[in-house]
């Protein structure tokens, strides 16, 4: 049997959100609602704010950050 990789979080009260790739995409739910596939910008913030989530998915994707800031042209950063 294949698992996809996947990410629960649980937070206070009881409630779960929890992640997978699938696709070629990373889906999301909340409580064991529907699945939603996160879009761009969802990924973009998780790896902008270092979260538990883009830690996984440098974990699980070849393309560790494809939202790492670049330095401005002509910056010497």
């Amino acid at each position: 049997m294949h698992y996809l990789p996947a990410l629960r979080l649980f937070f206070p009260g009881g409630v779960c959100n929890e992640y997978r790739l699938r696709n070629g995409g990373v889906e999301f739910r909340c409580d064991e609602g529907r699945w939603r596939v996160l879009d761009a910008s969802d990924i973009e913030l998780h790896h902008r704010f270092d979260t538990q989530v883009s830690r996984w998915l440098r974990r699980y994707t070849l393309d560790p950050n494809p939202y790492l800031l670049q330095p401005a042209e002509g910056s010497s950063a």
